[in-house]
């Protein structure tokens, strides 16, 4: 069997499947499903050098990752269509060895109410046109999906200029009531903090910002969010109080203070997430929300984010909603031992 037939069998699995990611190293094909991580080669496993093979395949389709991979870092991300399906890619070497991991991308961004946002974060983060949106959590929890459903939302709701800066572009927008420019880290700017930089001189009403890392990114979200500008970034986090207290820690020590201010002030929404296995099959998102209100604010400038949890549980009229509770109330849906681990109090 040639590379290209492997590949088109790999994605009947994952068009059959509820699949988040698929891995090839060594002498396997694994992919996640639900959660779990199984074998794919119904014929044993693999030669290393058919593996190898299904990894230069991967190269064909984006040559500028030979290179990549080869130099002193030796990994490349992109995107890449597949028998019909697009796919997040990474490359990378280990033991000496090439292997990929990718995650197949669903064709059009969601709706908001599809994914399990309520009708009233969802009007509510329509309505938004300054300061700063973060969904955050773990890797593989939907942060991605998340700010595509809302990026959607603007779309169809506001004539309104939005730039995102991603690595890599998942989702492709069509332009409705909005113009759309995606740009990708590494092809059409250098670094998130660059993009992000450029991005205030295009005249942008929302800047997406794909991830914020480090301490660059963060300074140039807030200039973004503090001079009028929506700005919608992920960050990995386990809660919303560890959110806050990550961006503030990301920022150089000597700002901590001034970040904590500016971050308080234009702080609007924080969306963290985790996906649960469900009782059947699939899985479901588990959310902790938090709105900005004169109380959120004050805890957030005070250093006393950890009070943010009281909020949480008592402003429900707001729409905030508190882990716990959140995940009570997808309860019934839930495997019975995801809902014991999760609400022992361990995330």
């Amino acid at each position: 069997m040639t590379a290209v037939e492997r590949w088109k069998k790999v994605v009947e699995f994952v068009r059959s499947n509820q699949v988040s990611d698929i891995s090839v190293f060594q002498s396997s094909v694994t992919a996640r499903l639900e959660g779990r991580v199984v074998h794919l080669s119904e014929e044993g496993a693999l030669s290393r050098s058919e593996v190898q093979d299904l990894v230069a395949e991967l190269i064909k389709l984006y040559p500028a990752a030979g290179p990549e991979v080869s130099g002193s870092l030796g990994s490349a991300d992109f995107t890449a269509e597949i028998d019909g399906i697009r796919f997040r890619v990474n490359l990378g070497r280990a033991q000496g060895e090439l292997f990929a991991s990718l995650r197949p991308l669903p064709a059009q961004a969601p709706d908001l109410l599809e994914i399990g946002i309520s009708k009233r974060i969802a009007a509510f983060a329509v309505t938004l046109t300054d300061g700063l949106v973060l969904v955050s959590g773990p890797t593989g929890s939907g942060k991605t999906t998340t700010i595509a459903g809302i990026i959607e939302a603007i779309n169809v709701s506001r004539p309104a200029k939005v730039v995102t800066i991603e690595d890599p572009v998942e989702f492709l927008f069509r332009t409705n009531q909005a113009e759309i420019i995606q740009r990708e880290v590494g092809r059409d700017v250098p670094s998130y903090a660059e993009g992000l930089r450029q991005a205030l001189r295009q005249n942008p009403d929302v800047i997406v910002v794909g991830e914020i890392r480090d301490a660059d990114s963060v300074l140039a979200a807030l200039q973004a969010a503090e001079t009028g500008h929506l700005v919608i970034g992920s960050l990995h986090a386990s809660s919303v109080v560890e959110t806050v207290r990550r961006l503030i820690l990301l920022a150089p020590e000597r700002m901590a203070a001034e970040v904590r201010y500016v971050f308080g002030r234009t702080m609007r929404l924080v969306i963290n997430q985790r996906l649960l296995r469900r009782k059947t099959s699939g899985r479901i998102a588990v959310r902790e929300i938090c709105i900005h209100a004169p109380n959120t604010e004050a805890v957030i400038l005070s250093g006393n984010e950890r009070e943010l949890e009281n909020y949480m549980l008592s402003g429900r009229e707001l729409g905030m909603v508190d882990f716990q509770t959140a995940l009570k109330q997808v309860q019934a849906q839930l495997d019975p031992a995801e809902f014991r681990t999760y609400s022992s109090g361990s995330r």
